[in-house]
């Protein structure tokens, strides 16, 4: 019988061991589902902030559209031309001679793609008869 006796208290032993290795790995399941449930309410949690400083967000960004659109449409762009009408020159400035009057007046008449020719102190070859 102790033969039996030993059998039965290491088929206990056995039991008693399996029993703890299955009650281990159940705590260790159960540890991660609780885990991964308070994760998941994190992260509702988080997007559910999330999505009220997106609204939040988007509703000022309305109200901005808004007044902007509103303040473009009371702007208007106005254009106002006038026309200057210079019949000649006047130099304030009595820093120049006559050559240098006449230079400046040649000047403005070349900017302004006139007849440089018919301007005082003109230089231009006077021919003494027609070109053949």
């Amino acid at each position: 019988m102790t033969l039996g006796l030993s059998h039965v208290a290491m088929a206990g032993a056995l039991a008693a061991c399996a029993a703890g290795i299955g009650g281990y790995f159940h705590g260790v399941s159960m540890g991660v589902s609780q885990e991964q449930a308070a994760q998941k309410r994190a992260d509702d949690a988080r997007e559910a902030e999330r999505q009220k400083l997106q609204g939040q967000i988007d509703a000022s960004n309305e109200r901005f559209q808004a007044g902007e659109y509103a303040r473009q449409s009371a702007v208007r762009e106005i254009y106002h031309e006038s026309q200057k009408v210079i019949e000649r020159p006047v130099y304030r400035n009595v820093c120049v001679d006559a050559d240098g009057v006449g230079l400046l007046d040649r000047a403005a008449a070349t900017a302004n793609r006139d007849d440089i020719w018919g301007i005082a102190g003109d230089t231009r070859p006077i021919a003494e008869r027609p070109a053949d």
